[in-house]
Protein backbone atom coordinates (compact mmCIF):
# COMPACT_ATOMS: atom_id res chain seq x y z
CA UNK A 1 0.00 0.00 0.00
CA UNK A 2 3.03 2.38 1.25
CA UNK A 3 4.49 1.62 -2.82
CA UNK A 4 0.61 2.67 -4.62
CA UNK A 5 0.79 5.77 -2.31
CA UNK A 6 4.00 6.52 -3.44
CA UNK A 7 3.17 6.24 -7.03
CA UNK A 8 0.00 8.37 -6.80
CA UNK A 9 2.29 11.38 -4.72
CA UNK A 10 5.05 11.36 -8.13
CA UNK A 11 2.22 11.32 -10.33
CA UNK A 12 0.80 14.57 -8.85
CA UNK A 13 4.03 15.66 -8.38
CA UNK A 14 4.93 15.76 -12.06
CA UNK A 15 2.09 16.36 -13.75
CA UNK A 16 1.70 19.79 -14.56
CA UNK A 17 6.20 19.73 -15.15
CA UNK A 18 5.67 17.97 -18.67
CA UNK A 19 9.25 19.35 -19.98
CA UNK A 20 10.07 19.86 -23.91
CA UNK A 21 9.64 16.31 -24.90
CA UNK A 22 6.01 16.77 -24.52
CA UNK A 23 6.40 19.01 -27.15
CA UNK A 24 7.35 16.25 -29.82
CA UNK A 25 4.53 16.09 -32.49
CA UNK A 26 3.42 12.20 -34.15
CA UNK A 27 5.51 11.50 -37.30
CA UNK A 28 3.89 10.39 -40.12
CA UNK A 29 4.59 7.83 -42.37
CA UNK A 30 3.37 4.63 -44.45
CA UNK A 31 4.85 1.85 -45.68
CA UNK A 32 3.79 -2.34 -46.97
CA UNK A 33 6.43 -4.76 -47.22
CA UNK A 34 6.04 -8.59 -48.66
CA UNK A 35 8.33 -10.82 -48.25
CA UNK A 36 8.33 -14.83 -49.48
CA UNK A 37 10.49 -17.25 -47.56
CA UNK A 38 11.63 -21.47 -48.55
CA UNK A 39 13.45 -22.66 -45.43
CA UNK A 40 13.92 -25.83 -46.27
CA UNK A 41 12.13 -24.93 -49.35
CA UNK A 42 12.85 -27.85 -51.23
CA UNK A 43 14.52 -31.05 -49.48
CA UNK A 44 15.07 -34.84 -50.95
CA UNK A 45 16.68 -36.96 -48.93
CA UNK A 46 17.09 -41.01 -50.03
CA UNK A 47 18.73 -43.92 -48.08
CA UNK A 48 19.25 -46.57 -49.90
CA UNK A 49 15.21 -47.75 -50.28
CA UNK A 50 14.08 -44.98 -48.08
CA UNK A 51 12.76 -41.78 -49.61
CA UNK A 52 12.03 -38.27 -47.58
CA UNK A 53 10.74 -35.18 -49.87
CA UNK A 54 9.96 -32.12 -48.23
CA UNK A 55 8.64 -28.60 -49.28
CA UNK A 56 8.74 -25.75 -46.80
CA UNK A 57 7.56 -22.18 -48.53
CA UNK A 58 5.75 -19.05 -46.70
CA UNK A 59 5.06 -15.76 -47.49
CA UNK A 60 4.94 -12.11 -45.00
CA UNK A 61 2.41 -8.92 -46.06
CA UNK A 62 2.78 -6.09 -43.53
CA UNK A 63 1.02 -2.65 -43.97
CA UNK A 64 1.73 0.02 -41.12
CA UNK A 65 0.77 3.57 -41.12
CA UNK A 66 0.49 6.42 -39.16
CA UNK A 67 -0.68 9.53 -39.08
CA UNK A 68 -1.56 11.98 -36.02
CA UNK A 69 -5.61 11.13 -36.21
CA UNK A 70 -5.05 7.25 -37.60
CA UNK A 71 -3.14 4.49 -37.09
CA UNK A 72 -3.29 1.47 -38.63
CA UNK A 73 -1.90 -1.75 -39.07
CA UNK A 74 -3.04 -5.24 -40.72
CA UNK A 75 -0.86 -8.36 -42.34
CA UNK A 76 -0.60 -11.80 -43.48
CA UNK A 77 0.97 -14.77 -42.50
CA UNK A 78 1.01 -17.71 -44.75
CA UNK A 79 3.33 -20.97 -44.16
CA UNK A 80 2.38 -24.35 -46.21
CA UNK A 81 4.83 -27.56 -44.95
CA UNK A 82 4.20 -30.73 -47.20
CA UNK A 83 6.08 -33.99 -46.33
CA UNK A 84 6.22 -37.43 -47.88
CA UNK A 85 8.01 -40.55 -46.72
CA UNK A 86 8.16 -43.93 -48.94
CA UNK A 87 10.06 -46.82 -48.28
CA UNK A 88 10.17 -49.84 -50.96
CA UNK A 89 11.62 -53.43 -49.83
CA UNK A 90 13.13 -55.14 -52.31
CA UNK A 91 12.48 -58.89 -51.13
CA UNK A 92 9.08 -58.56 -50.14
CA UNK A 93 6.51 -55.63 -51.44
CA UNK A 94 4.12 -56.37 -47.99
CA UNK A 95 6.16 -54.32 -46.19
CA UNK A 96 6.50 -51.21 -48.73
CA UNK A 97 5.74 -48.04 -47.37
CA UNK A 98 4.03 -44.87 -48.14
CA UNK A 99 2.47 -41.30 -46.12
CA UNK A 100 2.28 -37.98 -47.31
CA UNK A 101 0.87 -35.26 -44.98
CA UNK A 102 0.35 -31.54 -45.63
CA UNK A 103 -0.46 -28.83 -43.61
CA UNK A 104 -0.70 -24.87 -43.69
CA UNK A 105 -1.53 -22.35 -41.74
CA UNK A 106 -2.25 -18.68 -41.85
CA UNK A 107 -2.39 -15.58 -39.34
CA UNK A 108 -4.06 -12.45 -40.16
CA UNK A 109 -3.09 -9.56 -37.44
CA UNK A 110 -3.95 -6.20 -37.28
CA UNK A 111 -4.68 -3.11 -35.34
CA UNK A 112 -6.73 0.29 -35.86
CA UNK A 113 -6.93 3.52 -33.90
CA UNK A 114 -9.16 6.25 -35.42
CA UNK A 115 -9.11 9.63 -33.13
CA UNK A 116 -12.38 11.77 -33.72
CA UNK A 117 -12.84 15.16 -34.70
CA UNK A 118 -9.53 17.37 -34.80
CA UNK A 119 -8.39 16.27 -31.64
CA UNK A 120 -5.37 14.01 -32.34
CA UNK A 121 -4.76 13.54 -28.67
CA UNK A 122 -8.77 12.98 -27.83
CA UNK A 123 -11.40 10.13 -27.67
CA UNK A 124 -10.50 7.30 -30.15
CA UNK A 125 -12.13 4.04 -31.16
CA UNK A 126 -9.86 0.70 -31.13
CA UNK A 127 -10.14 -2.34 -32.77
CA UNK A 128 -6.77 -5.02 -32.29
CA UNK A 129 -6.82 -8.71 -32.97
CA UNK A 130 -5.95 -11.51 -35.04
CA UNK A 131 -7.68 -14.05 -37.63
CA UNK A 132 -5.55 -17.51 -36.94
CA UNK A 133 -6.89 -20.84 -39.07
CA UNK A 134 -5.21 -23.73 -40.07
CA UNK A 135 -5.83 -26.56 -42.55
CA UNK A 136 -4.52 -29.69 -43.75
CA UNK A 137 -4.40 -33.27 -42.22
CA UNK A 138 -4.00 -31.63 -39.04
CA UNK A 139 -7.31 -30.21 -39.33
CA UNK A 140 -8.81 -34.07 -40.27
CA UNK A 141 -12.00 -34.42 -37.32
CA UNK A 142 -11.21 -30.99 -36.27
CA UNK A 143 -14.48 -29.05 -36.20
CA UNK A 144 -13.34 -25.73 -35.22
CA UNK A 145 -10.25 -24.36 -37.54
CA UNK A 146 -10.40 -20.81 -37.23
CA UNK A 147 -10.09 -18.30 -34.34
CA UNK A 148 -10.70 -14.84 -34.29
CA UNK A 149 -9.93 -12.58 -31.13
CA UNK A 150 -10.95 -9.16 -31.34
CA UNK A 151 -10.99 -6.63 -28.42
CA UNK A 152 -12.79 -3.69 -29.31
CA UNK A 153 -13.53 -0.60 -27.43
CA UNK A 154 -12.49 3.59 -26.64
CA UNK A 155 -10.59 5.42 -25.04
CA UNK A 156 -9.19 9.16 -24.64
CA UNK A 157 -5.91 10.46 -24.45
CA UNK A 158 -2.30 9.12 -26.50
CA UNK A 159 0.96 8.17 -25.16
CA UNK A 160 3.65 8.88 -27.94
CA UNK A 161 7.03 7.04 -28.17
CA UNK A 162 9.74 10.28 -28.25
CA UNK A 163 12.65 9.03 -27.87
CA UNK A 164 13.23 10.26 -31.47
CA UNK A 165 13.71 13.92 -28.95
CA UNK A 166 16.51 12.26 -27.15
CA UNK A 167 18.18 10.52 -29.79
CA UNK A 168 18.27 14.13 -31.59
CA UNK A 169 19.50 15.73 -28.52
CA UNK A 170 22.23 12.67 -28.34
CA UNK A 171 23.26 13.43 -31.56
CA UNK A 172 23.62 17.23 -31.57
CA UNK A 173 25.72 16.75 -28.34
CA UNK A 174 27.84 14.54 -30.20
CA UNK A 175 28.01 16.64 -33.28
CA UNK A 176 29.12 19.71 -30.94
CA UNK A 177 25.85 21.96 -32.38
CA UNK A 178 23.69 23.86 -30.61
CA UNK A 179 20.64 23.29 -32.25
CA UNK A 180 17.28 25.08 -31.66
CA UNK A 181 14.05 23.31 -31.39
CA UNK A 182 13.74 23.35 -35.39
CA UNK A 183 16.80 21.30 -36.05
CA UNK A 184 15.58 19.06 -32.80
CA UNK A 185 12.43 18.18 -34.64
CA UNK A 186 13.76 17.96 -38.02
CA UNK A 187 15.83 15.28 -36.59
CA UNK A 188 13.67 13.44 -34.53
CA UNK A 189 11.05 13.68 -37.30
CA UNK A 190 13.19 11.66 -39.60
CA UNK A 191 13.98 9.48 -36.65
CA UNK A 192 10.57 8.61 -36.31
CA UNK A 193 9.93 7.64 -39.49
CA UNK A 194 12.78 5.45 -39.87
CA UNK A 195 10.49 2.11 -40.31
CA UNK A 196 9.51 3.49 -43.79
CA UNK A 197 13.08 3.88 -45.24
CA UNK A 198 12.91 0.31 -45.86
CA UNK A 199 9.92 0.04 -48.02
CA UNK A 200 10.58 2.87 -49.93
CA UNK A 201 14.25 2.42 -50.26
CA UNK A 202 14.82 -0.83 -50.64
CA UNK A 203 18.47 -1.23 -50.59
CA UNK A 204 19.18 2.12 -50.13
CA UNK A 205 17.27 2.45 -47.23
CA UNK A 206 20.87 2.86 -44.89
CA UNK A 207 22.35 5.07 -46.95
CA UNK A 208 18.93 7.37 -47.10
CA UNK A 209 18.29 7.43 -43.82
CA UNK A 210 22.01 8.89 -42.43
CA UNK A 211 21.95 11.22 -45.41
CA UNK A 212 18.57 12.35 -44.60
CA UNK A 213 19.93 12.37 -41.02
CA UNK A 214 22.89 14.66 -41.70
CA UNK A 215 21.16 17.00 -43.85
CA UNK A 216 18.55 17.45 -40.69
CA UNK A 217 21.77 18.22 -38.52
CA UNK A 218 22.87 21.03 -41.38
CA UNK A 219 26.61 19.63 -40.82
CA UNK A 220 28.24 18.04 -43.67
CA UNK A 221 29.80 14.68 -43.61
CA UNK A 222 28.05 13.88 -40.09
CA UNK A 223 26.37 10.63 -41.87
CA UNK A 224 28.56 8.06 -40.04
CA UNK A 225 29.24 10.19 -36.43
CA UNK A 226 25.36 9.91 -36.30
CA UNK A 227 24.90 6.17 -37.68
CA UNK A 228 27.27 5.80 -34.28
CA UNK A 229 25.43 7.32 -31.72
CA UNK A 230 22.03 5.52 -33.16
CA UNK A 231 23.75 1.60 -33.32
CA UNK A 232 26.80 2.05 -31.08
CA UNK A 233 26.80 -0.31 -28.14
CA UNK A 234 28.17 2.45 -25.76
CA UNK A 235 25.36 4.78 -26.28
CA UNK A 236 22.40 3.99 -24.20
CA UNK A 237 19.50 6.28 -24.63
CA UNK A 238 16.00 4.45 -22.74
CA UNK A 239 13.14 4.59 -24.50
CA UNK A 240 10.88 7.81 -23.93
CA UNK A 241 7.37 8.50 -23.85
CA UNK A 242 4.57 11.44 -23.35
CA UNK A 243 0.99 11.48 -23.17
CA UNK A 244 -1.80 10.01 -21.00
CA UNK A 245 -4.45 7.42 -22.06
CA UNK A 246 -7.51 5.67 -20.48
CA UNK A 247 -9.06 2.61 -22.59
CA UNK A 248 -11.21 -0.14 -22.06
CA UNK A 249 -13.11 -2.78 -24.65
CA UNK A 250 -14.50 -5.97 -24.85
CA UNK A 251 -12.21 -9.20 -25.90
CA UNK A 252 -13.73 -12.38 -27.09
CA UNK A 253 -13.23 -14.87 -29.70
CA UNK A 254 -16.10 -14.33 -32.48
CA UNK A 255 -15.61 -17.61 -34.63
CA UNK A 256 -16.09 -20.23 -31.33
CA UNK A 257 -16.86 -23.74 -32.23
CA UNK A 258 -20.51 -24.79 -32.09
CA UNK A 259 -20.07 -26.15 -28.48
CA UNK A 260 -18.38 -23.21 -26.96
CA UNK A 261 -20.49 -20.19 -25.34
CA UNK A 262 -17.67 -18.03 -24.22
CA UNK A 263 -19.23 -14.30 -23.48
CA UNK A 264 -15.15 -13.17 -23.59
CA UNK A 265 -13.55 -10.44 -21.52
CA UNK A 266 -13.97 -6.89 -20.36
CA UNK A 267 -10.41 -4.64 -19.80
CA UNK A 268 -10.03 -1.53 -18.61
CA UNK A 269 -6.14 0.33 -19.22
CA UNK A 270 -4.61 3.60 -18.24
CA UNK A 271 -0.82 4.74 -18.74
CA UNK A 272 1.01 8.19 -17.79
CA UNK A 273 4.49 9.01 -18.67
CA UNK A 274 6.03 11.77 -17.48
CA UNK A 275 9.43 13.33 -18.47
CA UNK A 276 10.84 14.71 -15.83
CA UNK A 277 13.55 16.30 -17.99
CA UNK A 278 15.63 15.47 -21.10
CA UNK A 279 17.00 12.42 -19.48
CA UNK A 280 14.77 10.89 -17.01
CA UNK A 281 11.04 10.09 -16.74
CA UNK A 282 8.08 8.13 -14.61
CA UNK A 283 5.90 5.75 -16.20
CA UNK A 284 2.73 4.35 -14.53
CA UNK A 285 -0.07 1.68 -15.98
CA UNK A 286 -2.91 0.30 -14.96
CA UNK A 287 -5.09 -2.52 -15.98
CA UNK A 288 -8.23 -4.49 -15.32
CA UNK A 289 -9.70 -7.74 -16.70
CA UNK A 290 -13.00 -8.91 -15.90
CA UNK A 291 -14.50 -12.28 -17.00
CA UNK A 292 -17.57 -11.74 -18.36
CA UNK A 293 -18.99 -15.42 -18.32
CA UNK A 294 -21.63 -16.88 -15.82
CA UNK A 295 -19.70 -17.93 -12.21
CA UNK A 296 -21.26 -21.82 -12.90
CA UNK A 297 -19.74 -22.03 -16.38
CA UNK A 298 -16.22 -23.88 -16.87
CA UNK A 299 -13.79 -21.33 -18.84
CA UNK A 300 -9.69 -21.16 -20.01
CA UNK A 301 -7.56 -19.23 -17.51
CA UNK A 302 -3.88 -18.54 -17.49
CA UNK A 303 -2.60 -16.23 -14.42
CA UNK A 304 -1.21 -13.57 -15.22
CA UNK A 305 0.73 -13.52 -11.79
CA UNK A 306 2.62 -16.93 -13.10
CA UNK A 307 3.20 -14.54 -16.83
CA UNK A 308 4.64 -11.68 -14.47
CA UNK A 309 6.90 -13.74 -12.43
CA UNK A 310 8.19 -15.42 -15.91
CA UNK A 311 8.79 -12.61 -17.09
CA UNK A 312 10.65 -10.85 -14.65
CA UNK A 313 12.68 -13.24 -14.33
CA UNK A 314 13.94 -14.03 -17.97
CA UNK A 315 12.65 -17.74 -17.85
CA UNK A 316 11.51 -19.04 -21.26
CA UNK A 317 8.47 -21.14 -20.65
CA UNK A 318 4.57 -20.97 -21.96
CA UNK A 319 2.10 -20.67 -19.26
CA UNK A 320 -0.30 -23.38 -19.38
CA UNK A 321 -3.96 -22.13 -19.75
CA UNK A 322 -6.18 -24.05 -16.93
CA UNK A 323 -9.72 -24.12 -16.12
CA UNK A 324 -11.86 -22.14 -13.92
CA UNK A 325 -15.56 -20.45 -12.99
CA UNK A 326 -16.77 -17.77 -14.80
CA UNK A 327 -15.93 -14.34 -13.69
CA UNK A 328 -12.52 -14.06 -12.70
CA UNK A 329 -10.41 -10.85 -12.77
CA UNK A 330 -6.94 -9.45 -12.27
CA UNK A 331 -5.53 -6.44 -11.77
CA UNK A 332 -1.94 -4.70 -12.36
CA UNK A 333 -0.54 -1.76 -11.29
CA UNK A 334 3.17 -0.89 -12.40
CA UNK A 335 5.87 1.86 -12.04
CA UNK A 336 8.88 2.20 -14.06
CA UNK A 337 11.61 5.02 -14.00
CA UNK A 338 14.37 5.33 -15.85
CA UNK A 339 17.82 7.93 -15.60
CA UNK A 340 20.57 8.50 -18.75
CA UNK A 341 23.45 9.58 -16.43
CA UNK A 342 25.35 10.25 -19.41
CA UNK A 343 25.46 8.73 -22.74
CA UNK A 344 27.56 5.64 -21.98
CA UNK A 345 25.06 4.54 -18.45
CA UNK A 346 21.60 4.28 -17.85
CA UNK A 347 19.63 2.94 -15.16
CA UNK A 348 16.06 1.72 -14.87
CA UNK A 349 13.95 0.45 -11.64
CA UNK A 350 10.27 -0.74 -11.73
CA UNK A 351 7.58 -1.45 -9.58
CA UNK A 352 4.80 -3.98 -10.74
CA UNK A 353 2.05 -5.21 -8.36
CA UNK A 354 -0.83 -7.82 -9.97
CA UNK A 355 -3.77 -9.69 -8.22
CA UNK A 356 -6.43 -12.38 -9.57
CA UNK A 357 -9.36 -13.87 -7.90
CA UNK A 358 -10.91 -17.01 -9.44
CA UNK A 359 -12.45 -19.98 -8.23
CA UNK A 360 -11.38 -23.18 -9.72
CA UNK A 361 -13.31 -25.33 -12.23
CA UNK A 362 -12.59 -28.66 -13.94
CA UNK A 363 -11.53 -31.40 -11.22
CA UNK A 364 -12.42 -28.79 -8.10
CA UNK A 365 -15.94 -28.21 -9.63
CA UNK A 366 -16.96 -31.84 -9.26
CA UNK A 367 -14.85 -32.53 -5.90
CA UNK A 368 -16.82 -29.29 -4.19
CA UNK A 369 -20.11 -30.49 -6.16
CA UNK A 370 -20.55 -27.09 -7.87
CA UNK A 371 -19.61 -24.94 -4.92
CA UNK A 372 -15.69 -24.48 -5.09
CA UNK A 373 -13.96 -21.45 -2.52
CA UNK A 374 -12.56 -18.63 -4.27
CA UNK A 375 -8.63 -17.67 -4.81
CA UNK A 376 -7.32 -14.50 -4.38
CA UNK A 377 -3.41 -14.53 -4.80
CA UNK A 378 -0.90 -11.48 -5.24
CA UNK A 379 2.83 -10.72 -6.14
CA UNK A 380 4.63 -7.81 -5.59
CA UNK A 381 7.83 -7.65 -7.96
CA UNK A 382 10.84 -4.65 -7.66
CA UNK A 383 13.28 -4.98 -10.06
CA UNK A 384 16.26 -2.59 -10.95
CA UNK A 385 19.10 -2.59 -13.45
CA UNK A 386 22.02 -0.83 -14.66
CA UNK A 387 24.44 -0.90 -17.82
CA UNK A 388 27.40 1.39 -18.25
CA UNK A 389 30.02 1.04 -21.16
CA UNK A 390 33.41 2.01 -20.44
CA UNK A 391 35.84 3.19 -22.81
CA UNK A 392 33.43 2.40 -25.67
CA UNK A 393 34.96 -1.08 -25.54
CA UNK A 394 33.26 -2.97 -23.46
CA UNK A 395 29.70 -2.67 -21.62
CA UNK A 396 28.47 -3.94 -18.11
CA UNK A 397 25.14 -5.01 -16.87
CA UNK A 398 24.04 -5.26 -13.45
CA UNK A 399 20.31 -6.35 -12.38
CA UNK A 400 18.75 -7.35 -9.21
CA UNK A 401 15.15 -8.59 -9.13
CA UNK A 402 13.06 -9.40 -6.39
CA UNK A 403 9.41 -10.81 -6.06
CA UNK A 404 7.28 -11.61 -2.72
CA UNK A 405 4.06 -14.09 -3.56
CA UNK A 406 0.89 -14.10 -1.06
CA UNK A 407 -2.64 -14.47 -0.94
CA UNK A 408 -4.27 -17.81 -0.81
CA UNK A 409 -2.41 -19.52 -3.11
CA UNK A 410 1.43 -18.90 -1.79
CA UNK A 411 0.73 -19.13 1.55
CA UNK A 412 4.51 -19.58 3.37
CA UNK A 413 5.50 -18.69 0.37
CA UNK A 414 9.16 -17.45 0.32
CA UNK A 415 10.28 -14.12 -1.52
CA UNK A 416 12.19 -14.97 -4.81
CA UNK A 417 15.80 -12.69 -5.45
CA UNK A 418 17.97 -13.41 -8.57
CA UNK A 419 21.55 -11.03 -9.43
CA UNK A 420 23.09 -11.13 -12.49
CA UNK A 421 25.35 -9.36 -13.90
CA UNK A 422 26.40 -9.29 -18.46
CA UNK A 423 30.10 -8.08 -19.41
CA UNK A 424 29.97 -7.51 -23.05
CA UNK A 425 33.71 -6.62 -24.59
CA UNK A 426 34.54 -6.07 -28.28
CA UNK A 427 38.18 -7.44 -28.39
CA UNK A 428 37.94 -5.41 -32.03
Amino acid sequence: MNSIKLILCLMLSFIFSQGALDQYDIPEYEYKTFQLSGNDLFNSFSNGDETTTTINMGANYMSVSQSPGRNCMYGLSFNYNSESYSYTDPDDSEWDEEEETTNWTMTAPFAFDQYLNDDTKGIFGFAEGSFDTFGGDAADGVDDTSDLFLTIGAGYGRVISARPVAQAYAIADALGIDADDDTIAAIASVIGSAASYESIYKDDAIQQYYNDLAEATGVDGSAMQIQKVLTSPAYNISDRFTGWNVKAGITNNYMQCDECDDKGSMMLEANYAMPMDMDSQVMVSFGYTSDLNDDDSIVGFSSPIYASLLNAFNVDEEIESGTVLGGWNAMSLGANYTKDHSYNWSTSAGFTYISETYSPGGYYYDYYDGNTPEYSSNATVLTVSTTKAILNQMSVTASFVYAKMGGDGFDDSDPITEISTQVTYWVF
